[in-house]
């Protein structure tokens, strides 16, 4: 009977611990929505320019292909500077996703010269903050998919960013609804970071700058 009891006790304290995080979740993600300005790669008149388009890291496959989802930042960021929106190209992730952007776009064509290397950017947090503060006064695109929009607009207003989103959604993503499910979640460490633990990121600029 004990025994039971305890269980009944650790279930309900279990339920009031899980819904209090589910709701503390959903706080977050309305506190995500900003006016922040985005737009459309497809809509290049309307694009406003920048001095860098940032691509964040995204996965790379063993044989060092871009994933779609890599590959649809690389080339939003590709077109805005064949387009003369961005005057360079910043690639933000782990080492081995900045390495197989950079090939995929000097293949096309891109000098070595206008791209910059940022292996300190291990999220998004950490590649807004070092990016606006590697290059204060410029203005940045960040090429990612559009349900990332909502917390990378949020990230750029809190960490003060002169930036705004550029979507580049041109596949359709097999893993979309854990996708999205994940990035639900991931609003509560956006939220934290910018308004409670303000963290560096691991690497600061001056042990790995952006080159």
């Amino acid at each position: 009977m004990r025994a039971g009891k305890i269980l009944k006790g650790v279930m309900i304290a279990a339920v009031v611990a899980g819904g209090a995080g589910l709701a503390f979740t959903v706080f977050c993600n309305q506190s995500l929505k900003t006016n922040q300005k985005t737009y459309d790669i497809d809509q290049m008149d309307e694009i406003l320019k920048a001095d860098y388009a940032i691509v964040p890291g995204c996965l790379v496959y063993k044989n060092g292909r871009p994933s779609y989802a890599l590959e649809d930042r690389l080339n939003g960021a590709l077109k805005l500077y064949r387009q003369k929106k961005a005057g360079k190209i910043i690639l933000s992730g782990a080492a081995r996703e900045n390495q197989a952007g950079k090939r995929f776009l000097m293949e096309r064509k891109v000098p070595s010269e206008d791209l910059l290397i940022d292996d300190g950017g291990l999220d998004t947090y950490s590649t807004v903050y070092r990016c606006s503060r590697a290059f204060p006064g410029k203005r940045f695109f960040i090429c990612t998919q559009q349900k990332y929009f909502k917390r990378t607009g949020f990230l750029i207003l809190e960490l003060k960013m002169d930036g705004a989103c550029v979507k580049i959604d041109a596949h359709t993503y097999k893993k979309e609804i854990y996708e999205r499910f994940r990035d639900f979640f991931a609003a509560d460490k956006a939220w934290i970071e910018c308004k409670i633990t303000k963290p560096e990121p691991q690497y600061s600029l001056k042990e790995m700058p952006i080159q």
